[in-house]
């Protein structure tokens, strides 16, 4: 899945649209964000300034799919 499913399996899980940063845009803090720098995925969650998870993926889908797994747990 790619970040526009993702954002509509949230939904539907009732994932509020606050808890996730999808596009890079707006707020960022305290939330998990996905962002493509230096031709990697990067997916983190930041609270108070500091990432407590950053993973790199080398595909969209496979940060998506951790993002959603994340939530699923």
């Amino acid at each position: 899945m790619k970040r526009r499913e993702l954002k509509k399996a949230l939904r539907k899980m009732g994932v509020a649209p606050y808890e996730y940063n999808l596009d890079g845009k707006g707020r960022k803090d305290e939330r998990f964000c996905i962002e493509f720098v230096n031709d990697e995925w990067h997916v983190y969650y930041i609270e108070r300034g500091v990432k407590t998870t950053d993973e790199s993926f080398a595909s969209e889908e496979e940060a998506c799919r951790f993002i959603y797994e994340e939530f699923l747990n």
